[in-house]
């Protein structure tokens, strides 16, 4: 919820300014009134949303995947992009044997740096984006020890990528393991594909393996959906 003077603070822009935009998407629908001078999201989004879900390439091959992949291994399965230098959950399937809260859910964007789901897509980031990391974020790198050189970070992250599938155990949620794979198109990033387990569940080498074995033929799938 937001106040005109919020809006104006935020655009940087004058009162006038932001009230015409602000007449603008409401009579679109994007915005609407939720008190006195404050205002939400509108219902328009919400048919945006499902125009996503219904059209996006990436979620319409993966779906069906992500569906089977659910009842076979039981987890939580994560379709994930990166939106900026953040990692945005656009589809989520949920098994019974996944952990009891995860933070990675649809339409919130998530750290870079941290998770199975955020590694995969970190090691394929192009040297333009982690030149642009560098400058923006340069503590936020220092913190997850990773290095600050573009170069080195480059460097680092190609020698990353000869592990098909990332790993991660309570990084993001303390009940959380996850694997995740992810998924290129004619060697371009798209996206990554994760399964995430509740510890109880995933924590032997067996589990370990099966779930890597899964998420990585699972995503290969979806790349050959996407192409066809």
């Amino acid at each position: 919820m937001l106040r005109a003077s919020d809006i104006c603070e935020r655009l940087r822009v004058a009162p006038a300014s932001a009230y015409r935009y602000i007449d603008d998407l409401s009579t679109r629908g994007l915005i609407e009134m939720a008190g006195r001078g404050s205002y939400v999201l509108g219902p328009s989004i919400v048919e945006l949303d499902r125009h996503i879900r219904r059209t996006d390439p990436l979620i319409g091959a993966a779906t069906p995947v992500m569906e089977k992949l659910a009842k076979e291994t039981g987890g939580v399965i994560l379709l994930c992009r990166i939106h900026g230098l953040k990692v945005l959950c656009v589809h989520q399937i949920t098994g019974p044997m996944g952990p009891p809260h995860v933070s990675y859910e649809r339409g919130r964007a998530m750290p870079l740096y941290r998770g199975a789901t955020s590694k995969a897509l970190l090691a394929h980031l192009p040297l333009a984006t982690i030149e642009k990391m560098v400058r923006q974020d340069p503590q936020g790198l220092k913190q997850a020890k990773l290095p600050t050189d573009p170069k080195a970070l480059f460097a680092y992250l190609q020698a990353q990528r000869a592990n098909k599938v990332f790993t991660s155990v309570a990084e993001i949620d303390e009940d959380a393991m996850g694997w995740a794979a992810p998924i290129l198109l004619a060697r371009k990033l798209v996206g990554s594909l994760s399964i995430v387990l509740a510890r109880k569940h995933g924590e032997s080498r067996a589990a370990d393996s099966r779930m890597a074995d899964q998420v990585l033929r699972a995503a290969l799938r979806i790349e050959g959906r996407i192409v066809s």
